[in-house]
């Protein structure tokens, strides 16, 4: 039976069938820098090649400050389905 430490706090992949509505807002929390940037979880799983969630925020570095601070936020597209599927998907929920 698996020990409940080895659960990934975020498991990443259970978002990839909502990929095209979701997307990672990573911040730094680092006290004068906040930078955030935009990610989709297509490539949130791509480069956290199977690590556990805080694993690979503890290995995140921001380009800003260079501090090891890093936030995570699920964050949705809130339009409506007539608009979805008028502009598209957001661009950054279709990042590989």
């Amino acid at each position: 039976m698996p020990r409940l430490d080895d659960e990934p706090l975020l498991p990443l992949t259970q978002f990839l069938g909502d990929a095209d509505r979701h997307w990672l807002s990573i911040g730094c929390r680092t006290l004068g820098c906040q930078r955030t940037v935009k990610m989709g979880f297509r490539r949130a799983v791509r480069l956290a090649a199977g690590m556990r969630t805080e694993d690979w925020l503890a290995r995140l570095r921001c380009t800003a400050c260079g501090n090891r601070n890093a936030t995570l936020t699920v964050c949705a597209d809130s339009r409506n389905p007539d608009a979805i599927a008028r502009d598209g998907f957001l661009l950054v929920t279709r990042q590989e």
